[in-house]
């Protein structure tokens, strides 16, 4: 019996000097990921939040869903999102690079709790 689809985990992180990208999958494909000896990173990433500096002070939030409607991970991309952006905004805000970033992020579980 395959796992329920219930929440996201961080896979993939990028810091460049204007962009902050924090992606994620679910579970499910999280744990097939890691059964079979990967590291999560290659797991499919169903949403991404991304901070971009638009310059004068200025940060735009964008979401991006690699889920169709009727695709069971869309709620839970869509209901989990602040979460990533959460952790977007602690790189930005803590002037994070990209490996400590990963060291704090890659693989955390992002449940709403709202």
């Amino acid at each position: 019996m395959s796992e329920q689809i219930t929440h996201l985990v961080v896979n993939y992180i990028n810091i460049d000097h204007n962009v902050i990208l924090v992606g994620a999958t679910d579970n499910q494909r999280w744990t097939w990921d890691i059964e079979s000896g990967m590291s999560g990173v290659d797991a499919k990433s169903i949403v991404c939040a991304t901070l971009r500096n638009t310059g004068e002070g200025y940060v735009s939030e964008e979401a991006q869903f690699f889920c169709s409607p009727g695709d069971p991970t869309r709620c839970v991309a869509m209901s989990n999102l602040i979460g990533l952006f959460e952790i977007a905004w602690t790189i930005k805000n803590e002037n994070l690079e990209n490996n400590i970033a990963r060291e704090m992020f890659f693989g955390i579980i992002i449940k709403r709790t709202y």
